[in-house]
C-alpha cells in the first residue's frame, strides 16, 4: 500500500469513495467535485493500483488573533471497507500532518464526526456553535424592514459577511469566488440564500433549507439588529409551511434575549470545529505577541515541554524568550531530556490557548497535574486570550 497525493485521473475513484462513505445527494457530490475538490490537496491510499482511502485538505484563510493564516481544512476522511480496521487511517492522518508541515502552514482546522477520532492526532475543539430551537410563532412580533431578494450578487454577500464576522476570532476569510460557489452549493442542496436590502444597500443575509415542518438556518449574518429582526420576520412568514425553527448561530447570538418567553425554546452549546497547531515555533512568531515590562524582558527565558505524537518538530523542550519585545519559541532538546519540574503541555492544550479558546488558568483547572510555573506562563500568554473574544467559524467544506 502506498500513501501519496492524488492524481487527476483518479478523481472518479475518490468520488466513488465519497459516495460510499457519506450520505450526500448526487447533486451535492457533483457540486463538491466540480468546485471544491483539488487532487493536489488530496492524500490517497493506493492498493494494487486502486485508491481505497482518501483525505481532503481544502485550503482556507482564517483570521486568528488579528493575523491572516493559510490553513488546511481536513474534510472527507473516508475509507472503503477492505481497508478499515488495519490502521490505515492512522497512516493517512500522520501523512497529512507531515504534508501540512511541509507546506509551511502554522495551523489546521477539522470538523469531526466523532471528536475522539481526532483528539489523539493533536486536534482540539476550538469553536462552539449555538443551536437554537423554537416555535416559528415565537417570531411573530418582529417587523420587516427593507426588502428581500434571492441572492444573485456575491459581492453583496461578501460585504455583509465581512462586516458581521469582523468582531469574531478565528473566522474564515471569504472572497467573492467563495460566494459564487456558495450560491451554486445551496441550489445543489435544495436550499436558499436571501439578502435583506435597505434602500438598495445589503444589510443582512440568511441561508436556509426547509425540511418537512422545520425551517433550518445554516447561517444568518447582518450589519445591525434591525436587519436581524427583519430576517426573523422573514422566517415567520413561512408559518404556513413550517412549525419549527432551528438556527445555527455564533455564541453571542442575542435571540434568547429578544424572545417574550425563551423558556419554551432551547439553546444548546454545540462543539463545532477542531483546530491544531502544525508548527508551534512559527505560530508563536506569527502571533506577534508583545512582551510588556511585567512579563519577559529581552534576554530572559522560560522553559516548557510539549508532547506532540505526530509532528516531531513540535515535540520536545522549548525555550520561550523575548526578542525586541516579541515572544519567540525555540526547540532546544528532546522531550526525554526534560527535568521533572518542567511544565509539560500537550499540543492539544497549546492549540486551545493559541486559538484563544482557553486561558492558561482554564487549562490548569481541568488538568490533573497542575502547572508549576503558572504565574510566569500566564503572564506570557495573557496577551493572546481576551475574555471578550468569541471564536466563530461556519465552514463545511
Amino acid at each position: 500500500m502506498n500513501i501519496r497525493l492524488c492524481n487527476k485521473n483518479e478523481t472518479n475513484q475518490v468520488k466513488d469513495i465519497w459516495k460510499y462513505c457519506f450520505n450526500d445527494s448526487d447533486e451535492y457530490v457533483d457540486f463538491y467535485f466540480k468546485y471544491k475538490f483539488n487532487p493536489q490537496n488530496t492524500i490517497v491510499l493506493e492498493d494494487e493500483a486502486s485508491v481505497i482511502s482518501s483525505l481532503h485538505l481544502n485550503q482556507h484563510k482564517i483570521n486568528l488573533n488579528f493575523r491572516e493564516y493559510e490553513a488546511s481544512y481536513v474534510v472527507g476522511v473516508s475509507t472503503l471497507p477492505e481497508a478499515r480496521g488495519i490502521g490505515k487511517m492512522n497512516e493517512l492522518m500522520n501523512s497529512s500532518l507531515r504534508h501540512m508541515y511541509n507546506l509551511n502552514q502554522s495551523v489546521s482546522i477539522l470538523m469531526p464526526i466523532d471528536f475522539r477520532l481526532y483528539t489523539k492526532y493533536g486536534y482540539e475543539n476550538c469553536y462552539d456553535m449555538l443551536l437554537q430551537k423554537l416555535s416559528i410563532y415565537d417570531l411573530k412580533k418582529f417587523k420587516t424592514d427593507g426588502e428581500f431578494k434571492r441572492a444573485e450578487s456575491p459581492s453583496d454577500l461578501k460585504e455583509v459577511y465581512s462586516y458581521a464576522v469582523s468582531r469574531y476570532n478565528g473566522y474564515a476569510i471569504r472572497d467573492e469566488k467563495y460566494f459564487e460557489e456558495y450560491i451554486k452549493e445551496m441550489i445543489a442542496e435544495a436550499g436558499y440564500i436571501y439578502i435583506n436590502y435597505r434602500e438598495k444597500v445589503p444589510v443582512g443575509y440568511i441561508v436556509y433549507s426547509i425540511e418537512g415542518e422545520d425551517f433550518i438556518v445554516r447561517e444568518c449574518y447582518y450589519k445591525d439588529i434591525i436587519s436581524y429582526k427583519s430576517m426573523l420576520k422573514f422566517i415567520f412568514n413561512h408559518n404556513t409551511q413550517c412549525k419549527n425553527v432551528i438556527i445555527n448561530s455564533a455564541m453571542d447570538d442575542p435571540l434568547r434575549f429578544m424572545l417574550d418567553n425563551p423558556r419554551e425554546s432551547s439553546f444548546e452549546i454545540k462543539p463545532f470545529m477542531m483546530a491544531r497547531i502544525i508548527n508551534f515555533s512559527k505560530l508563536i512568531d506569527e502571533l506577534d505577541i508583545t512582551m510588556l515590562d511585567s512579563e519577559l524582558e529581552d534576554g530572559e527565558e522560560i522553559l516548557i515541554a510539549i508532547k506532540d505524537g505526530q509532528i516531531e518538530e513540535n515535540d520536545g523542550v522549548f525555550k520561550l524568550y523575548a526578542k525586541d519585545r516579541k515572544l519567540k519559541a525555540e526547540k532546544i532538546s528532546e522531550l526525554k531530556d526534560k527535568t521533572d519540574d518542567l511544565d509539560v503541555f500537550t499540543i492539544n492544550e497549546l492549540t486551545s490557548i493559541c486559538f484563544s479558546y482557553h486561558s492558561i488558568d482554564e487549562i490548569d483547572h481541568i488538568r490533573e497535574e497542575k502547572l508549576n510555573n503558572i504565574i510566569a506562563i500566564r503572564d506570557i500568554f495573557s496577551n493572546i486570550k481576551n475574555d471578550l473574544c468569541i471564536n466563530h467559524i461556519n465552514e463545511y467544506v
